[in-house]
């Protein structure tokens, strides 16, 4: 089926990228068309927490991105509180959160009520103001003509399709649930991952920009996520914020070998990329009570409902107590076969480093948060790697505009939001601004050239 073009842009995903986008270029004044693989609006973004931020500035971000594209981390900087009041002026609700001490200076804000009806409220709006939304419908390959966007083939439940357009803007939501890709970029452990998002984010832009000429920046091998409880804890999209041991940095993770294996105070967002390494995929994260009772403290962000032991044992997962790191070491052995005498002694060391606070006397040093974990109970919960969306994508410029092997923009073709690569390399600053920032950049880039 060939389309007439009544389409100046279309957008693939309509996450947070795919419908600031598509705001954006409707109000440029660009007739717009988003085509959603899942039979609901939102993506990923709609099941996330609804907090928005990134770091306050291009310093504070390149100590969380060190090798990251730089003038794409000015852009995302200089673009987020312009961004934020331009949600509020579009009605949605948007309201600020405080910081709180924290590695690098954040600015925050909240979608309230939730995600989903701030996304379904824009959606509204993008329709009452014309423009199209189609779920079911999946991106599956780019046409350019001389060298120019000039279509889009589609799946739906009907069929195969093909529609004309001049813009396209890819918001796909990366590759985390590509287990093809996860395996040739993260390797053979990355099967035990467990999906932070929705399953559609299959990579579908990426590989279609691909094959129409795009260049990739990574890295591919890594991602943002979290630790998460292993089975038999039930983890989905339901409860996976409410799960997830975000008091990692003060405890220690050890693998199944009993050792640690990286610098736990980097952040578990951080060291998720160790743990698809180690053996099975899997670590033990050892605390005490201590750091149970105190979770709001060393946590990195307020929550009302702190108790993450409490809520992985509701999921059904197994949370190991004993009064003595030596009983918790034996049944660690039993029951995970877990060396206890290696586990003791890297309990028995760090416990040591704390008193000196000296990380870095460890063999794998740790740079902060020594606390020193004597408090009984003491406490082992099996980890695995949640992802929520992946680092590598297509290579961007400031603009949106998706670059060939030559560092040309290719006409026609622009990014937002987890499809874009080189932005996030390291750490975690935030990923729905990414969205937000740059939906709303290739929104009213798109629409310029569909203008001519």
């Amino acid at each position: 089926m060939d389309n007439a073009p009544t389409h100046d842009v279309i957008i693939a995903g309509s996450g947070i990228g795919g419908l600031c986008a598509t705001r954006s270029a409707q109000e440029s004044g660009a007739r717009v068309l988003v085509i959603e693989k899942a039979n609901q609006i939102g993506g990923s973004a709609a099941a996330s927490g609804g907090t928005i931020w990134t770091a306050r500035n291009l310093e504070e971000w390149s100590k969380v991105q060190p090798s990251g594209n730089t003038a794409l981390g000015q852009t995302l900087v200089n673009g987020f509180k312009p961004g934020v009041e331009w949600l509020r002026s579009l009605g949605l609700q948007v309201t600020d959160v405080e910081d709180r001490p924290y590695k690098f200076k954040r600015d925050i804000v909240r979608l309230d009520p939730d995600p989903r009806t701030a996304f379904e409220s824009l959606a509204q709006r993008i329709e009452a103001d014309g423009g199209t939304i189609r779920t079911e419908t999946a991106i599956t390959g780019i046409e350019r003509d001389n060298g120019r966007m000039s279509a889009v083939s589609v799946s739906t439940p009907s069929g195969s399709e093909r529609i004309a357009t001049s813009a396209l803007i890819l918001a796909t939501g990366g590759f985390q649930g590509n287990a093809e890709l996860r395996a040739r970029y993260m390797g053979p452990w990355s099967d035990r991952m467990i999906l932070r998002g929705v399953p559609e984010n299959t990579g579908d832009g990426l590989l279609a920009a691909i094959d129409a000429g795009a260049r990739t920046s990574g890295p591919f091998s890594r991602f943002y996520g979290h630790y998460l409880p292993a089975p038999p804890a039930e983890v989905g999209l339901h409860n996976f914020v409410l799960v997830k041991p975000d008091f990692s940095e003060y405890a220690i993770t050890i693998n199944l070998r009993g050792e640690r294996f990286d610098d736990e105070f980097l952040g578990d967002e951080v060291t998720v990329h160790s743990l698809i390494h180690q053996p099975e995929g899997m670590g033990v994260l050892l605390f005490d009570q201590h750091i149970r009772d105190n979770m709001e403290q060393y946590s990195q962000w307020p929550t009302s409902d702190v108790d993450r032991v409490r809520n992985i044992r509701d999921a059904g997962g197994h949370v190991m107590e004993a009064d003595t790191w030596k009983s918790l070491a034996e049944q660690m052995a039993t029951e995970w076969q877990v060396p206890a005498a290696t586990a003791l002694q890297t309990i028995s060391a760090y416990n040591t480093t704390c008193q000196d606070q000296n990380g870095t006397a460890l063999t794998v040093p740790k740079s902060g948060g020594l606390v020193a974990l004597e408090t009984p109970p003491y406490y082992a919960v099996r980890v695995l790697a949640g992802i929520t969306y992946t680092y590598g994508g297509v290579t961007i410029n400031p603009s949106a505009e998706i670059l060939d092997s030559s560092d040309r923009p290719i006409p026609g073709l622009y990014a937002a939001g987890a499809d874009c690569g080189g932005i996030y390399t390291r750490g975690y600053t935030g990923g729905l601004s990414m969205g937000l920032v740059f939906g709303r950049i290739a929104g009213q880039t798109a629409a310029a050239y569909s203008r001519g």
